[in-house]
């Protein structure tokens, strides 16, 4: 991405980091998070499918990143949002 842009790796990290106070992998990751819940709220697409719709490799790293992130597991946050 830092090539695209015309600028170094670290230039890359700063800029992302002064704007967004994320680094770029979690800025990436946190968008991912973001599109899985939306996709969760409109679908009943299974966790898994979720996962490597929006871009992660294996279904239980998409977990811990969403548990770390929404202090849920994603099954604990599709229930409580679809009241199930």
């Amino acid at each position: 991405m830092s090539n695209e842009l015309g600028m170094s790796r670290i230039q890359l990290y700063r800029k992302v980091k002064a704007l967004t106070n994320y680094s770029p992998v979690e800025f990436i990751t946190l968008f991912r998070l973001k599109k899985a819940v939306s996709i969760m709220k409109m679908t009943d697409t299974n966790l898994a499918q979720i996962a490597y719709q929006v871009g992660f490799s294996a279904p239980s790293y998409f977990s811990k990143s969403f548990k770390k992130y929404y202090g849920k597991s994603p099954s604990e946050y599709l229930k409580a949002i679809k009241g199930v």
